[in-house]
């Protein structure tokens, strides 16, 4: 499985993914982690192998089930999450810089196909379902790449298969559109600005002030922006971010759990078990016992 890092800026930094070779392949156990709000310009083609996932964008939500594909645009600030508690979902994703289709700057290639699609803003998330023709002829594709990666010397045909997989998208994107909610780049740029801060120094203590500084706006005005697009107060999402940071540190490393409590900004572990019982149902060491 695949890990999850952000830069300061909250820009996902893509594991496995290089200049040389801008394309890269992850698995990732959806099932008790939550891939919080980022960003990056990369593009994403993938499907769930398992279980049920919810891609949730500041306009909209995306269910993907099993066997169901998706379809993430550059840039665009989002977040994923098991849609159904108690089911195991496993996300399979083909990771990519435009570059690894486009080739060299203002190509043919980049100008006539990825622009297009790239820099219309309606088209944040698309969902790929079973049951279309053109939708079984991606999710096929994605299907081979995966396998694909076991094989040595595979560059040229992963190649190959992305560029017939994006034609087969543009086609997609046209016989099958998504109704959009469109942000707008104002409301984005200050909520990029915040949650950067957050998930930056969310080992910390932070205060509503602070965030709503990151912004250039006032604290009432921070609240509001977050309530409204991603429906939760700043401190809400702090709390819950520094949480989802707490259960990887549970089941990944034998820190103690007052470490943990410590490392995750809670103020003491009595105040990090109870919230931590409310929102999952469970003690920290019930968790990490299984």
């Amino acid at each position: 499985m695949k890990s999850f890092q952000t830069d300061t800026n909250q820009v996902e930094i893509i594991e496995g993914m290089t200049i040389e070779y801008p394309y890269c392949l992850h698995k990732r156990d959806l099932t008790n982690f939550v891939i919080p709000w980022h960003w990056h310009e990369e593009l994403e083609l993938g499907y769930i192998q398992e279980g049920i996932s919810k891609i949730v964008t500041l306009g909209a939500e995306y269910t993907i089930r099993q066997g169901d594909g998706f379809f993430v645009n550059s840039n665009v600030m989002c977040m994923k999450q098991n849609a159904s508690s108690g089911i195991q979902t496993i996300e399979i994703n083909h990771i990519f810089h435009p570059v690894f289709l486009g080739g060299h700057f203002k190509s043919r290639f980049e100008t006539k196909y990825l622009n297009p699609i790239i820099n219309n803003r309606q088209i944040e998330v698309h969902v790929i379902r079973r049951g279309h023709v053109t939708a079984n002829l991606i999710l096929k594709n994605l299907y081979h790449l995966k396998e694909l990666q076991n094989e040595t010397d595979s560059e040229f045909q992963t190649r190959n298969i992305l560029s017939e997989t994006w034609s087969l998208l543009i086609k997609e994107l046209w016989e099958n559109p998504d109704n959009q909610v469109i942000t707008g780049t104002e409301q984005t740029n200050r909520l990029r600005n915040m949650i950067a801060f957050i998930n930056q120094h969310y080992s910390e203590k932070v205060t509503l002030s602070e965030i709503s500084k990151t912004a250039g706006v006032s604290e009432r005005e921070a609240a509001r922006c977050f309530k409204k697009n991603i429906g939760q107060s700043p401190m809400e999402y702090l709390i819950n971010y520094r949480l989802n940071q707490s259960k990887k540190l549970l089941l990944e490393t034998d820190m103690t759990i007052t470490d943990i409590c410590q490392q995750c900004g809670f103020s003491d572990s009595a105040y990090f078990g109870k919230v931590f019982r409310k929102t999952y149902g469970m003690t920290p060491s019930k968790y990490r016992s299984g």
